[in-house]
């Protein structure tokens, strides 16, 4: 699908919309991507956790698991 044909289906999908805040939605996640900014800032005490743990994964004291480790976990736990 091209870009204009994927633009045009979007619009035609939008413009059948009634729900408000799905509208509000939608503009939100638009207006995001086109102009991503982060608002969030780390304050003193979530930086001195992350060096902690940085150190601690350096130094082999932590414990780490992999993304396909943590995939078998959730699928497990949320897939009864």
């Amino acid at each position: 699908m091209t870009t204009n044909h994927l633009k045009s289906e979007l619009t035609k999908a939008i413009a059948g919309i009634t729900d408000k805040s799905l509208l509000e939605a939608l503009y939100t996640i638009i207006n995001k991507t086109e102009n991503p900014s982060f608002e969030y800032e780390l304050n003193e005490e979530d930086l001195n956790i992350i060096e902690e743990r940085g150190k601690a994964y350096k130094a082999g004291k932590a414990k780490t698991i992999t993304s396909g480790e943590i995939r078998k976990r959730y699928t497990k736990k949320f897939s009864s």
